[in-house]
């Protein structure tokens, strides 16, 4: 009896428009499907990096790079049939249930990570500046957050056991609108008073019940860095020991008049209730924050950043 086997070309055509690398699996080439898999990857984080900065008049708005794959791919593994050995040992994945089983497999295994584990996000806007520009990519850690959600869509909801603290960097649902997803730095956390005048955070953090003497307000240290061609000076902060840099336009005037208002506390100043925190943009006039629209509940926060590139 004869073991000769060939894959059929149309399958394969099938195959490389549903699954494009996964194709080279059922045509007995894993080789070509870890190449193409690996470049298919950096295709789809350069097409986020691309759009995420591409304006409404540019040319390749709305063109991506992993587009490409969805017509190379059937054709090379097309290719590929036409020359195959038929003589050639057939492995368990060269077969379409097999490619399909895989495939589907690895896309919930990656599903269940972006809503448990890990998941990217892009920045869409400058608020974040200068270390996180417009399309900037972060890794987002959720492990321990309790807010699980997948593409808008709430999935489960556990008590948070994570730690946030202040100069972290957080994801968080925006409190006014939380199909939205914003990131912005933790200034202060519960029991926390904030004051913000001349450009400068002032923090008397939380006292400890019964403590006999509190902190004072002080100012978050701040260091000259440079200054941009337009003119924003970069500055080094650190809060509780984190460092990091903060854009300031000396020129901007404080928008005081804007700013939430907390019952019983003066205009820029602010005391953080209980499971909320206080957040800034790091390019501090640029920056929708919890100075014009309030506190970010813990239940809101998503995750804390762990990797930025």
């Amino acid at each position: 009896m004869s073991t000769s086997w060939k894959p059929k070309g149309f399958i394969a055509i099938l195959l490389g428009v549903l699954f494009q690398p996964f194709v080279f699996l059922y045509v007995n080439k894993f080789r070509l499907f870890i190449t193409y898999l690996v470049l298919t990857a950096l295709c789809y984080l350069l097409d986020i990096k691309i759009q995420a900065s591409a304006g409404e008049a540019d040319w390749y708005q709305g063109i991506y790079l992993t587009s490409v794959f969805i017509i190379i791919c059937p054709l090379h593994a097309f290719w590929i049939t036409k020359h195959y050995n038929a003589d050639k040992k057939r492995p368990w994945f060269a077969s379409w249930w097999a490619v399909t089983l895989i495939y589907l497999t690895l896309s919930a295994a990656l599903i269940l990570m972006r809503i448990f584990s890990f998941e990217p996000f892009t920045l869409p806007a400058s608020s974040m500046a200068p270390q996180l520009d417009k399309g900037s990519q972060v890794l987002v850690s959720k492990i321990g957050f309790g807010n699980y959600r997948y593409l808008g869509y709430q999935i489960s909801r556990s008590p948070m056991s994570a730690k946030v603290g202040r100069g972290d960097v957080v994801a968080f649902q925006y409190p006014k609108n939380p199909d939205y997803t914003w990131l912005k730095r933790v200034i202060g956390v519960a029991g926390d008073r904030i004051v913000y005048r001349n450009k400068t955070v002032y923090i008397q953090k939380a006292c400890d019940e019964g403590a006999d003497i509190c902190a004072d307000f002080i100012p978050l240290e701040q260091s000259f860095v440079s200054q941009t061609e337009s003119g924003l000076k970069v500055l080094q902060e650190v809060n509780d020991g984190k460092h990091y840099q903060i854009l300031l336009n000396e020129n901007h005037p404080e928008q005081v008049s804007h700013y939430f208002n907390q019952a019983g506390s003066e205009k820029a100043e602010w005391i953080i209730p209980e499971d909320h925190y206080f957040v800034m943009g790091d390019s501090r006039d640029n920056s929708s924050d919890s100075r014009f629209w309030g506190f970010v509940p813990k239940d809101n926060v998503i995750g804390k950043v762990i990797y930025t590139w």
